[in-house]
């Protein structure tokens, strides 16, 4: 991860990440999918959105024609930018195959699954930094 890189939010297609994070990195973006191992199976940490990486000054405008977005994550008029910390934080957290580990220590909460804490923290986290945000 280069530092001249402006990160942003994209909201895709339904069950659509990995085919928008694929078409975004062949238009030369980067892609942060982060995913976890539920059930048996790799499902994104967070269902539609994908983190996309441009170079700093570049229009986000062709993300948003790329065959799985669905729409680009606005701030007023300017796409959403996520800051290279929480970027850094989220990866700290993958294995080299892009899996999240979750943090097991703490005892288990019956309101909400540890999925589902870490996904309220980043959410938290970038409410904090100014995004809009909705929780389902």
């Amino acid at each position: 991860m280069s530092d001249d890189v402006r990160w942003i939010l994209l909201y895709t297609r339904r069950q659509a990440e990995e085919w928008a994070a694929v078409n975004l990195r062949r238009q030369g973006f980067e892609t942060l999918l982060p995913m976890v191992r539920s059930r048996g199976q790799l499902s994104p940490l967070f269902p539609r959105y994908l983190f996309a990486g441009l170079p700093e000054g570049d229009s986000a405008r062709a993300m948003q024609h790329t065959f799985g977005v669905q729409y680009t994550v606005m701030c007023g008029m300017e796409p959403a930018r996520v800051t290279a910390g929480i970027i850094a934080e989220i990866r700290a957290r993958m294995n080299t195959h892009g899996v999240v580990t979750l943090d097991g220590a703490e005892p288990a909460d019956p309101l909400f699954a540890a999925r589902q804490r870490d996904r309220l923290l980043v959410l938290e986290r970038l409410a904090a930094a100014g995004f809009r945000v909705r929780a389902a």
